[in-house]
């Protein structure tokens, strides 16, 4: 069964999961409501953030015509997946090969933006020098 995972070291603590969440439930944005599906827990004197997530996609809003939930496409980091558990823990052992081939995989999922920065497979090209893409 589908659900939307965490890796919970790759979230940064931006919260875009926690307003567009709200949004799509109560139609405000406020991250801060009780309805929303997703919470990020900053602990003090931690650097990292702990994400709670309290559903299961069920309300799947897709915005680029795929079935993501759509916190899990916002997500700038790639730490929220949607997917079964087995497809999760691949996505975790991509992210471990991936983390020894460049120190930029600690904070960005290579699922989100595949190395050399090539575009997800919704958009096209490989971005070259000067962040043109081609």
């Amino acid at each position: 069964m589908k659900r939307i995972q965490v890796i919970e070291d790759l979230c940064n603590g931006c919260r875009l999961c926690q307003t567009f969440c709200s949004s799509l439930r109560t139609g405000v944005f406020n991250p801060d409501d009780p309805q929303t599906g997703i919470r990020i827990l900053k602990m003090p004197g931690e650097e990292q953030d702990i994400p709670l997530v309290q559903c299961n996609g069920v309300c799947i809003r897709p915005i680029a015509g795929d079935d993501q939930p759509t916190c899990v496409e916002l997500c700038p980091t790639g730490a929220l997946v949607y997917g079964n558990l087995d497809w999760v823990q691949a996505r975790r052992l991509e992210l471990e090969a991936a983390r020894k081939m460049h120190g930029l995989f600690k904070v960005l999922a290579p699922w989100k933006w595949p190395f050399p920065w090539v575009k997800s497979k919704k958009g096209a090209g490989r971005v070259e020098e000067g962040g043109i893409a081609r």
